[in-house]
């Protein structure tokens, strides 16, 4: 028999935790209803966030007892992609289901090839919980990064389901808090089987909130195997496309926030009197903001041409008009043609425009980088592009116009930028194996599933 790790004074704080969780719920619901009414944003999946799932794959997924994931919204979801197929290409038999907590999560997670069903967390209610663990029959539950739901965790473990957390993250931010909650959590982190931490930072952390280390293991970071699948399975898109000619210098904000349109264009003003041949684009990071970023490139007098327009000519005569990219999904496949790549969020020009954006994507396609100083929520991997030399980190408005220029007038530092902004993706390469051998260590997955 396992060890059950549910002592009185466990039992007595999770029935606390779960009451105050009811009256919250009790509470918000009518709001909660009012929205989904309102929105339509949470209309989908509302009754499984309250644990009626009932998809139309849930009957013969349960039956062969599925491998679950849960990746809380677009970031987990696309790096779960390399991890899914290879452990389906390992136990082809084994049903794999993920759970996310948004719509955009959803979505990314269904275009995995190897994902048998997608469905809505429910909301850390033990009895919703319980009912989806129940309907689901997992023999795995495998929680990517580190949502830490009570309910989620415990319940799932005394159903007899392994609890593992992959690729394990405390934020500078949360962390804080998450030592000021030791008193609770360390009775929750005594149920998972297994902590596989991004790095040693970040299992020393898991540790100090209360997992046992014997648990807890540094695999590294899953989004730099997901990046290395975008170079070998993504299509670059081609300047003609963007009206872009071959000859131009591209500089490209990419997933960018209000204010940092404004200074873009100030940096590409400026810029463009020493370099006659460049050319800006815009990408914002919601699709809600097209518009505003439009109004933005209007107001400053430059010709604006729109990606949703289709292919983009070349401009004729002296024009250059500024492309604002106002499509979804083409990001990632555009930072191959571009010379010099700023990573948007990262200026903090309103409280909700920094912790930055994933420079991931444009080092996998060697792109030298720029960025402003608020880029918490990808720090580590921040620190590792700016240890090798991948990524420049400037505080100021000029200093990242210098850096910009610089770039645009060295090639080949451009190039040895880079070139070292892949070298952190390839020299980290195998977390998806070492995630792997957890979760069949966890589950039981024996070679003679396999066979």
């Amino acid at each position: 028999m396992r060890e059950n790790p549910a002592t009185p004074k466990i039992r007595f704080l999770l029935t606390a935790y779960s009451t105050i969780i009811h009256v919250v719920c009790a509470v918000g619901l009518p709001w909660l209803l009012f929205r989904a009414w309102k929105t339509g944003k949470l209309k989908e999946g509302l009754g499984e966030r309250f644990g009626f799932l009932n998809r139309p794959w849930l009957r013969r997924v349960a039956a062969a007892r599925p491998v679950w994931f849960h990746a809380v919204s677009v970031g987990e979801a696309q790096m779960l992609g390399p991890l899914v197929e290879r452990l389906k290409e390992k136990h082809p038999d084994v049903p794999i289901v993920v759970s996310t907590t948004t719509v955009p999560g959803q979505e990314i997670a269904k275009g995995h090839r190897g994902v048998d069903g997608t469905f809505f967390l429910p909301i850390d209610l033990g009895w919703a919980v319980r009912k989806v663990v129940r309907r689901l029959n997992p023999r795995l539950l495998a929680i990517l990064e580190t949502e830490i739901w009570p309910n989620l965790v415990v319940q799932t473990y005394r159903y007899g389901t392994p609890v593992v957390f992959l690729n394990g993250r405390i934020s500078d931010r949360s962390f804080p808090g998450y030592l000021r909650a030791r008193w609770f959590l360390e009775g929750i982190l005594r149920f998972p089987t297994l902590f596989g931490m991004q790095s040693e930072k970040n299992a020393e952390r898991i540790v100090r909130m209360g997992a046992p280390s014997s648990r807890v293991r540094v695999i590294g970071n899953l989004k730099y195997e997901s990046a290395n699948e975008l170079r070998l399975k993504g299509t670059p898109l081609s300047r003609t496309e963007f009206g872009l000619d071959e000859n131009a210098l591209v500089l490209i904000g990419g997933s960018t926030f209000p204010g940092e349109e404004e200074m873009l264009i100030r940096i590409y003003e400026n810029c463009l009197r020493k370099h006659p041949r460049l050319r800006l684009i815009i990408a914002p990071r919601h699709p809600q903001r097209f518009e505003d970023a439009a109004e933005v490139i209007e107001k400053s007098g430059h010709e604006i041409a729109r990606r949703s327009g289709g292919v983009l000519p070349r401009p004729s005569g002296e024009g250059k008009p500024i492309v604002l990219l106002d499509v979804m999904g083409e990001l990632k496949n555009l930072y191959p043609l571009t010379d010099v790549v700023f990573i948007g969020k990262s200026m903090g020009c309103t409280p909700a425009g920094r912790g930055g954006q994933n420079p991931l994507e444009p080092a996998v396609w060697s792109r030298p980088i720029v960025c402003g100083p608020l880029m918490e929520n990808f720090q580590e991997v921040v620190d590792s592009l700016n240890e090798a030399g991948g990524i420049d980190v400037s505080p100021t408005e000029r200093e990242i116009q210098d850096k910009i220029l610089e770039l645009l007038e060295d090639p080949e530092l451009r190039r040895e930028m880079g070139e070292s902004a892949y070298s952190v993706i390839g020299d980290s390469l195998g977390v998806v194996d070492r995630c792997l051998a957890i979760a069949e260590e966890a589950a039981g997955l024996g070679k003679s599933e396999s066979q």
